[in-house]
């Protein structure tokens, strides 16, 4: 998921990005979200510092005390874990950017070269993510990794999706399918259309009865295909 905060000094150009990012989610099958669009770097170091984004669209040339190269120089001393993504009409910063790690250097005006880069990056979040074991969850105020083996199962109940971990309950406003593509094959299954099932909690599954048992004492309710995908590890 990229959550991403905007600083730029020309209000247009904040609107643009506002109009443009949403759609660019859309056609791209990206779940984003723009969390701050701003012209105030002070707000924007405070939305970073709450932890509630992961990219950072930054002009360098802004009519304030600071430069954008400033407020990158901040997030990265500060240690705050954002990719920095530069977006400004000054091409002789290019170089500058090496020095605080930014992901990628873009000269406006905004367009087809952003969303070629924001669909690479959401690509390369979602790998890491996978690659660590970790399943990243954000809410409004605040982002969850929460390693894949302490999960032991996910349940839909109407528009709230719940997810149990380590003797805690988090519950979501996001589909199965989003989160399951998130999660390793390997070990966790959709065995119905409202239940996600880390097999290595699996207990025991009664066949009679048509129910699963974890070890955490959560019992469910499946059908044959059900307790076929399990022992396949395949969805429904």
């Amino acid at each position: 998921m990229l959550s991403i905060a905007i600083l730029d000094d020309n209000i247009k150009v904040l609107e643009q990005y506002e109009n443009l990012l949403p759609t660019w989610f859309d056609k791209n099958g990206i779940k984003g979200r723009v969390v701050a669009a701003t012209s105030d770097y002070t707000e924007f170091i405070s939305v970073v510092r709450d932890r509630s984004v992961n990219v950072c669209i930054i002009d360098i040339n802004l009519q304030s005390e600071v430069n954008g190269l400033y407020v990158a120089k901040r997030i990265r001393r500060e240690n705050l874990d954002a990719e920095i993504i530069f977006c400004t009409g000054l091409l002789e910063y290019m170089h500058d950017a090496f020095d605080v790690n930014a992901y990628h250097f873009i000269l406006k005006p905004i367009g087809r070269n952003l969303e070629r880069c924001l669909v690479k990056l959401n690509r390369e979040i979602e790998a890491r993510q996978k690659k660590r074991g970790v399943l990243e969850i954000r809410t409004k105020s605040r982002i969850y990794y929460i390693p894949h083996d302490t999960i032991s199962h996910i349940i839909k109940s109407g528009a709230k999706t719940s997810i149990y971990w380590s003797g805690n309950v988090l519950e979501v406003n996001e589909s199965l399918d989003s989160i399951i593509s998130r999660l390793d094959p390997e070990r966790f299954v959709k065995c119905s259309r409202s239940q996600i099932l880390n097999k290595d909690f699996i207990e025991y599954i009664d066949r009679k009865k048509r129910t699963v048992m974890l070890a955490n004492g959560y019992e469910g309710r499946i059908g044959r295909s059900g307790i076929s995908s399990i022992a396949s590890g395949k969805e429904l």
